[in-house]
């Protein structure tokens, strides 16, 4: 007795189940009253639209600051674990590291150019492919240095920073 009670039980919410789902009017969503349901979509296009505003704005700072050789104001703008391999391909992991390099070659840089041509973010990471376009000042004659670039940013908190950044040569 005490197994076929559980049995019926079952047997009885399957049916009332069917009834329901059998009654209900096609089209019909389970929603709350006076709720307007959420399309994911849009929440995704949000978020991609708050970050890439945050992106392009660390974007122009760090523009701004290599082509001014302002090496306090880009140093900040990488994490204190960032990965950086630059046009010559020296990878350099830190911001103590990356200082270094900057020092040395900022001066005989000049302007620098990023351009983006993807974008995707996930969480508290995102990630810009484009090119760059990079004008050498000194050495034996001034010249451009192009290619592709991946920078990976990362937040941390309600900051985001480079987490990442890989120049490619031409």
């Amino acid at each position: 007795m005490g197994q076929l009670f559980p049995l019926a039980v079952k047997g009885t919410a399957l049916l009332l189940g069917a009834c329901l789902v059998a009654s209900a009017p096609s089209g019909v969503s389970a929603q709350v009253p006076g709720y307007q349901q959420i399309n994911p979509a849009s929440i995704r296009a949000e978020y991609n639209a708050e970050v890439l505003d945050r992106i392009n704005d660390l974007l122009a700072d760090w523009g701004e600051a290599w082509a001014a050789d302002q090496v306090d104001d880009l140093i900040d703008l990488y994490w204190e674990d960032a990965v950086l391999i630059p046009p010559d391909g020296a990878p350099l992991r830190g911001r103590d590291r990356i200082r270094e390099y900057l020092v040395e070659a900022l001066p005989a840089q000049g302007q620098i150019e990023a351009f983006m041509l993807d974008f995707d973010a996930s969480g508290g990471m995102a990630q810009v492919f484009g090119n760059y376009m990079l004008g050498i000042l000194q050495g034996p004659a001034a010249e451009t240095k192009t290619g592709p670039m991946l920078t990976v940013y990362a937040q941390r908190g309600r900051r985001w920073r480079i987490r990442s950044q890989v120049f490619m040569p031409s």
